[in-house]
């Protein structure tokens, strides 16, 4: 059950709308940004990339926050228990482990394909790539999109109850990573962090969730460990 805080109202359709909208085109725009990188340097692709769904889930946040309620509050930036925390960061090695079943699955069904190639070589092409693409995609990259779907969408969504809250904005967060063997992991992290937004009411479990799956996919990509590459 989602805690309650009648004191803040809360984001709604306008804030959804406009910070899908905004995501959309801010990743069209830098999608066409990256077409102007050089195409036979994957590294500083995958390391530009990393930072991909930060700039854009910060971008369409702020265009959502900017539409009516301007208070972080209700968006979700409250504070939770450490247990919650450290519960989230459990969940989010759980996640981890589910996302390998999924991607072993698809490859047994469906053969190779590795829609995030450029990712798997900024992490193994040393040092500083490996951190700067840990640093946009474990940290920065959660946190803008957790923010935007969980602190928006599915904060929105959950007026209509657990239904719309978690597995709807699950299956919008899916479709927004593209359909693909991403789009059942992407609807898999999204069940979880919603579940835990709804529980707790805040994004900072969410985020944390995100930040160590997001970690342990880039340390396994680093070390060879990852199913597609």
């Amino acid at each position: 059950m989602m805690i309650a805080d009648d004191r803040w109202e809360g984001p709604g359709w306008p804030e959804i709308l406009i910070g899908l909208v905004t995501y959309v085109l801010l990743l069209l725009s830098f999608g066409m940004l990256m077409g102007f990188l050089p195409g036979n340097d994957p590294v500083l692709m995958g390391i530009i990339g990393s930072t991909a769904g930060g700039v854009v889930g910060l971008g369409a946040f702020a265009a959502a926050y900017s539409a009516r309620i301007r208070n972080l509050r209700p968006f979700g930036f409250k504070p939770v228990s450490p247990r919650w925390l450290m519960f989230a960061a459990g969940t989010g090695i759980v996640a981890y482990g589910l996302n390998l079943i999924i991607q072993f699955t698809y490859l047994a069904w469906v053969g190779t394909g590795d829609p995030q190639g450029i990712l798997h070589a900024a992490a193994r092409g040393g040092p500083l790539p490996f951190l700067l693409s840990l640093l946009g995609g474990a940290i920065f990259t959660p946190f803008g999109e957790e923010i935007l779907f969980r602190g928006v969408v599915a904060n929105a969504l959950n007026r209509y109850g657990a239904f719309a809250g978690v597995v709807l904005s699950a299956i919008i967060f899916g479709l927004a990573h593209g359909v693909s063997v991403i789009l059942p992991v992407a609807i898999m992290v999204g069940l979880l962090a919603a579940a835990l937004f709804r529980a707790t009411g805040s994004v900072w479990p969410c985020v944390i969730l995100h930040c160590v799956y997001n970690g342990m996919n880039s340390i396994a990509s680093a070390f060879g460990f990852a199913p597609m590459q």
